[in-house]
């Protein structure tokens, strides 16, 4: 059998490429946007609804530190209340 195919019949095309952003999906969000979302859990869960789609990583970055900070704010208020009684 030879690799030209079947005279008459065009050959079939190569399967399509898609984009997928690269090294982008794989990038860590920055240590800035980490200490923000830290500090502002609200912010960090606005980070994470805008990054979720194209940066998957980021995005659950930013959402793990709001939760933390959101934890650790939690933690600090319940200690101060139970030392102010």
């Amino acid at each position: 059998m030879s690799d030209q195919g079947t005279p008459g019949v065009p050959p079939t095309p190569p399967p399509p490429q898609y984009n997928t952003g690269g090294a982008t999906n794989a990038e860590d969000l920055n240590i800035g946007l980490k200490i923000l979302s830290f500090c502002i859990p609200l912010a960090g869960a606005i980070i994470y609804f805008v990054k979720k789609d194209k940066e998957p990583v980021a995005a659950k970055s930013a959402c793990t530190w709001a939760l933390v900070g959101f934890g650790l704010g939690i933690v600090i208020n319940v200690i101060v209340a139970v030392l102010n009684n």
